[in-house]
């Protein structure tokens, strides 16, 4: 948060000085390639095509902005939970899974034909011991035992139109000498 506005420019509360704040580093937007995708249950399932590669990032103290939205659809008639979970890459450390809703953060009671918009925020930071190295996230899923359930439903008389798949995955580098973290870890 900025602290002080000068003529020359604006302090924040790390000490950092700006004449020119952009928090905004990098913004990259997929959308997944699958309608109608089942989610397993017991496990994390990869959503097809929820992959975004952000390079090297530009300081190692900035953060990931990462929001996932999609339409879902509880077909298999039961009652249970879903969640999502973003996974980080690194060519030295491989896929870690970060930022985990758990298969409970959404959650119906054997609604019949439900649909929902499941959505899914998370910041995420630089990787603190390979800062240099190439950021690529995607994001995964996974369902309760007792309910089936399936993302970028294809709703049926739904009217998209030009390739939309019903869900969108983002990701923003974020400046970290202007975005104030708050309390969040880095991990």
């Amino acid at each position: 948060m900025p602290t002080t506005l000068g003529g020359d420019g604006v302090t924040f509360t790390s000490g950092a000085k700006s004449t020119r704040s952009r928090a905004v580093i990098k913004h990259r937007v997929c959308s997944a390639t699958t309608v109608d995708q089942g989610l397993q249950s017991g496990g994390w399932d990869f959503i097809n095509g929820a992959e975004i590669d952000m390079g090297v990032p530009s300081k190692s103290n900035n953060w990931y902005r990462i929001e996932y939205y999609t339409c879902g659809d509880d077909w298999g008639g039961s009652n249970g939970g879903w969640g999502y979970a973003v996974y980080r890459w690194t060519p030295s450390s491989n896929w870690n899974r970060l930022a985990d809703q758990g298969w409970h953060a959404q959650y119906e009671n054997n609604a019949g034909d439900f649909y929902t918009s499941g959505t899914g925020l998370y910041f995420i930071s630089v990787h603190p011991t390979y800062p240099t190295e190439q950021h690529i996230f995607r994001l995964y899923g996974r369902r309760h035992p007792d309910v089936a359930f399936r993302v970028n439903s294809g709703i049926g008389a739904d009217l998209r139109r030009d390739g939309w798949q019903n869900n969108l995955f983002e990701v923003y580098e974020l400046d970290g000498d202007i975005v104030d973290n708050g309390n969040i870890t880095r991990y």
